[in-house]
């Protein structure tokens, strides 16, 4: 090799000089690693030493994230509540950002989603059409919607609406129906209970084409003006036989009939026509985090006095922003400890209310639907940087399980008959600390 460096020019020491560094990196990589006659047969990394060094890191971790997630400020775990409201405005959020018009929710499309979540809840299925041959359109016709076009999109096994929208938007069929811009209606069925033996969440999204146009009905009676017609001019002769007819019947035992008292249109109006007051309704509602606050929006229809959000045991009042939109900040912190489900109650003036599911704030989004065997979650701020410490905790105690492991088997595997019973002693006893710190949570 060196003669074949020499002819090519290469000076031989200039070479060496260059990958000096690389070869005493992979002498104490070999050391710390390999056993060989150069570290007794016994690698660095696995020397009493390093190993108490290691042991203290990783109590050192586990103290540090207690510490973190007793004393740092909490971001909640934040998500939308699977709501018929959350998935229809998640649903028009993805057609406005491709320019297509929102769909309006459909009471009887709502019934045949909510007929279809309950079958396949009852059932054990998750498919189209049902074990006794029921197809969607069966469902959809049976609740008496009657379409040009209609549309089916199912899903199950979530817990948050974004996630069940970013699912379907993934999809190519489940996308072209959300998109299809021949749809007017939506209907949203949700049905929770026990399916394959876990807790699950069916949902059901309903698409439909009426087959008629609506007609458009106003509240109020057309008033029609009305003028005295003048009686047509009478002959003299006609005059005087009129007046005898009357002569002739003035006898009469039986009084003459009298025309009924008409009345005002105002007072017909207000008999049977006038509209009642509209009630109170939330149409939309919205959360977002600003800061170290969290905004709630609410869009109110109807002649609300108060707008109430409900989380826990505490409420913060909204103020009204303009004539429809009412408007709140909430400390993230307050919500997170909360660990339930946020609510927004609008009243009128006669204390009749509407209420809305909007969000889930609390260390584990899977609280409220009761899921078994989740590990709870909950996000700090350290650092101008917000994360999980319980997941970062949980990797790093898997990568020194893994090294530790991998070290182990390589010394006993490379020199079966040179073996050092405190080395495997120790190994075993710092990863069986390091699988209990784990273990803890």
């Amino acid at each position: 090799m060196e003669q074949v460096l020499n002819y090519i020019g290469v000076p031989t020491i200039s070479l060496k000089k260059a990958f000096f560094p690389l070869v005493v990196f992979g002498r104490h990589l070999k050391d710390h690693f390999i056993p060989h006659a150069r570290n007794n047969y016994h690698p660095h990394v696995l020397a009493h030493r390093n190993l108490a060094l290691m042991s203290g890191l990783m109590v050192t971790v586990k103290i540090f994230t207690i510490a973190l997630m007793s004393f740092g400020p909490i971001a909640p775990a934040f998500s939308s509540a699977i709501t018929e409201q959350n998935i229809i405005n998640l649903t028009n959020e993805s057609r406005q950002q491709y320019s297509v018009p929102d769909l309006t929710e459909n009471s009887v499309l709502d019934k045949a989603a909510q007929a279809k979540a309950d079958d396949m809840l009852a059932k054990g299925y998750f498919a189209h059409n049902s074990p006794d041959g029921r197809t969607p359109w069966d469902f959809i016709t049976s609740a008496g919607y009657s379409y040009l076009m209609a549309g089916e999109n199912l899903a199950v096994n979530f817990t948050e609406a974004e996630n069940v929208e970013t699912a379907w938007m993934n999809s190519p069929g489940h996308k072209a129906n959300i998109l299809n811009k021949n749809f007017q209606d939506i209907g949203i069925g949700i049905s929770q209970g026990t399916y394959q033996d876990h807790t699950a969440i069916f949902v059901v999204q309903e698409f439909g084409l009426p087959a008629a146009v609506p007609v458009a009905l106003t509240d109020k009676p057309t008033q029609v003006q009305t003028s005295a017609v003048p009686a047509p001019a009478q002959s003299s002769a006609a005059l005087q036989a009129s007046a005898q007819v009357k002569s002739a019947n003035s006898s009469s035992s039986n009084p003459p009939a009298q025309a009924p008292a008409s009345q005002p249109i105002s007072q017909v109006r207000s008999d049977s026509s006038a509209p009642s007051p509209m009630p109170v309704t939330i149409q939309d509602s919205s959360v977002q985090l600003v800061g170290g606050n969290v905004q709630i929006n609410a869009q109110v229809s109807g002649p609300a006095v108060k707008v109430l959000a409900y989380f826990g045991q505490q409420a913060v009042m909204l103020s009204p922003r303009d004539s429809k939109t009412w408007t709140a900040l909430a400390p993230s912190s307050e919500l997170a400890q909360t660990d339930s489900t946020v609510k927004v109650q609008a009243f009128d003036i006669k204390g009749q209310s509407a209420q809305m599911q909007l969000a889930d704030f609390s260390t584990n989004t899977q609280t409220n639907y009761n899921l078994a065997g989740t590990t709870p979650v909950s996000y700090v701020t350290f650092m101008g940087q917000t994360f999980n410490p319980k997941s970062a905790e949980s990797r790093f105690y898997m990568f020194m399980i893994a090294g530790l492991l991998s070290s182990l088997i390589l010394a006993v595997a490379i020199k079966k008959h040179i073996q050092h019973l405190p080395l495997i002693a120790n190994t075993s006893f710092a990863v069986i600390f390091a699988c209990l710190l784990f273990m803890t949570g």
